[in-house]
């Protein structure tokens, strides 16, 4: 084996010394990520790592990534803790066993030679990454590599032609040309300097591309964010709806800081976040009442989040009102928290008494996606943690809308990064559609943001707050809202292949 296919570093010739450096590169990965937003650290953190999957027997890979992954998600998603150490352990092992297949994967990759380090192990992650997105119950996106670049810098205008995979993808690729260098810097030639100057190019030529609204612009909207705030300590979390006094405390909050348009130009939109109404509307006309008559107060249509009961079931959704206060429209919630909003398989309840209090129904979910059609524009709604699903998006996106609204409800996660990171996420999201996006939060982070991805408006946790912008409108598309699928089908037919040449390679050597 040459010396690129192996480590050169005697540490990380043992098995110890590359699952250490594994950790080591999940712990500094982390700091790319809200709370500490260092975007700049992700590129180098992962280069431990790939030193460390030179010249490793896919054991040692599995080993290696397990350990990177465990520490990585084990960290990032200590947030969830609050649901319990059984909740929060077996979210992280099973993400880091997504990391461990990636490792044994890549280890065999690395073997196939420049292509398989440069190209091969890059894609390996995205397509792991990929596949998490979508496994099991509907997959989990949180940690994706390519948000630790929400906050600025060049490779984020990838993400217009791409999407966020094709951001990830670009930070792999680069850390792999940077540990190319690492391992020829020592020999003969100057491979070393075209590693470097690939890596440099990967990071620094994106900022030539366009960033912000996807065509021309096409009128604006002027738009509110209303963001209650809700009782600390007891509100917690998504439910069938509650009967004690806290949900109407929630209305009542919404209502009063609503109030503050009254008096004023009417905005073309007044947003709501999840579970603002937190009894379905329908069957409590008595509490619903005040909130149409609100809207025709104010003089504007209402986006507002809503609890809708049905027999033994309810559906997490999105209203749509008019200026007269009537309902004309309705989405449901379509990607359902597993565990959160239903029990995957009917044996949990008898395995975990928990959720039977927890979850005492199942919700149904919705089965198509739906753009409002406003007086000033169309908008599309996601709920929650569907902004972490670019699918879903992308759909909305291509069914014409030309804002995207996300409401959501983290009041349960208190003051952790975890409202922090869901914002994050949320704006790769207006930049991959060069749309403007507006996330309401029940207890905050509520934010304006423009198709760039830049927050013009932003409240803290906790708080009430009354957020308010014009936002640019078009009705272009970027190329990710247009060929995003078939790009991410790409990628994927990439990982494969590197995975199947890595498997046809080692098999080889056997022989």
């Amino acid at each position: 084996m040459s010396a690129a296919g192996r480590s050169a570093v005697p540490f990380l010739r043992t098995s110890p010394g590359r699952v250490a450096a594994g950790a080591a590169a999940g712990l500094i990965l982390l700091a790319a990520f809200p709370p500490t937003d260092q975007r700049w650290v992700a590129v180098p953190a992962l280069v431990p790592l790939l030193l460390a999957l030179r010249g490793a027997s896919w054991r040692q890979g599995l080993a290696v990534g397990f350990a990177h992954g465990a520490v990585f998600f084990g960290l990032l998603l200590w947030w969830i803790s609050g649901f319990g150490l059984v909740a929060w352990a077996g979210l992280a092992v099973v993400l880091a066993l997504f990391s461990g297949v990636y490792g044994a994967l890549a280890a065999r990759a690395a073997a196939l030679g420049v292509a398989g380090r440069i190209l091969g192990i890059p894609l390996l992650w995205i397509g792991i990454e990929m596949m998490r997105g979508r496994l099991p119950y509907g997959g989990f996106t949180w940690g994706g590599l390519g948000y630790s670049q929400q906050g600025g810098g060049p490779l984020l205008a990838l993400a217009r032609i791409g999407g966020v995979h094709l951001v990830g993808l670009a930070l792999v690729v680069a850390a792999a040309l940077l540990a190319e260098a690492l391992m020829t810097v020592r020999g003969p030639g100057r491979r070393w300097m075209w590693a470097t100057g690939g890596a440099l190019l990967i990071v620094l030529a994106p900022a030539l591309l366009p960033v912000g609204l996807a065509g021309p612009q096409a009128g604006t909207m002027d738009i509110a964010a209303i963001q209650g705030n809700v009782p600390r300590g007891i509100f917690t979390g998504v439910g069938r709806g509650r009967t004690g006094p806290e949900d109407l405390v929630i209305i009542r909050n919404h209502i009063e800081v609503t109030r503050r348009l009254l008096g004023e130009p009417p905005p073309d939109l007044v947003i709501w976040p999840e579970n603002a109404f937190d009894r379905d509307p329908f069957r409590n006309a008595e509490l619903f009442e005040p909130v149409q008559g609100l809207a025709r107060a104010v003089g504007s249509p209402f986006v507002i989040g809503a609890i809708l009961e049905g027999d033994e079931t309810f559906r997490n959704s999105n209203l749509y009102l008019d200026v007269a206060g009537r309902v004309q429209d309705v989405y449901d919630k379509v990607h359902l928290v597993p565990f959160g909003e239903y029990v995957p398989f009917a044996f949990a309840r008898d395995l975990v008494p928990i959720l039977d209090r927890e979850i005492p129904v199942d919700g149904t979910p919705g089965d198509r996606v739906v753009v409002f059609d406003t007086p000033a524009g169309r908008v599309g709604t996601v709920i929650c943690f569907e902004s972490t699903f670019p699918e879903l998006v992308r759909a909305s996106v291509r069914g014409g809308a030309q804002v995207i609204v996300v409401t959501t409800n983290n009041a349960s996660y208190g003051t952790s990064p975890a409202s922090a990171q869901h914002l994050a996420m949320s704006r790769v999201r207006a930049i991959e559609h060069g749309r403007p996006l507006i996330q309401a939060a029940i207890s905050g982070i509520s934010a304006i943001v423009m198709p760039d991805g830049e927050i013009v408006e932003r409240a803290g946790l906790f708080t009430p707050a009354l957020l308010r912008a014009e936002v640019p409108l078009t009705t272009g598309t970027t190329p990710y809202t247009r060929y995003g699928s078939g790009i991410e089908i790409a990628m994927g037919i990439g990982a494969a292949a590197a995975a199947a040449a890595g498997m046809v390679r080692a098999r080889g050597r056997r022989a």
